[in-house]
């Protein structure tokens, strides 16, 4: 069986992408998913957020496993963590390039957070769009 692929876009940066992305993931792990969580933003916050969590604590079952990749490879990735995983969790980059269109793509499940702003809420057509687009 090959695991579900939830992508979280926007692509307007400060969104909560990242934040988004850690809690589902670690929410799905403490319930017993075999939880894959793929870190494509050039950013790598949520990279860095692993680094802080090994860190403070030991490894244990339950706790997602994170990957960073970026560009092309990333489909090649989504796929590869998918046959070992129930879920995969995307975070995306912060815009409607290559780099979002393609994790876009590989998406069973597009998510786009919004801050309550109307400016947010403008910015999210362009995802809402490119979404549609590969459907």
């Amino acid at each position: 069986m090959v695991g579900k692929v939830i992508t979280i876009a926007q692509q307007k940066g400060g969104a909560g992408k990242t934040t988004l992305a850690i809690h589902l993931a670690v929410a799905w792990s403490a319930l017993g998913q075999k939880v894959a969580v793929l870190d494509t933003d050039p950013q790598a916050s949520l990279t860095g957020w692993q680094g802080v969590r090994s860190a403070r604590q030991a490894a244990r079952a339950g706790t997602p496993q994170v990957s960073a990749i970026t560009g092309w490879r990333a489909p090649a990735e989504i796929e590869r963590l998918a046959k070992g995983f129930d879920l995969v969790v995307v975070d995306s980059p912060p815009h409607t390039e290559t780099e979002a269109r393609v994790v876009i793509r590989a998406a069973d499940l597009v998510i786009v957070p919004i801050q309550p702003s109307v400016m947010d809420l403008w910015a999210t057509q362009a995802t809402l769009n490119l979404a549609k687009a590969e459907k």
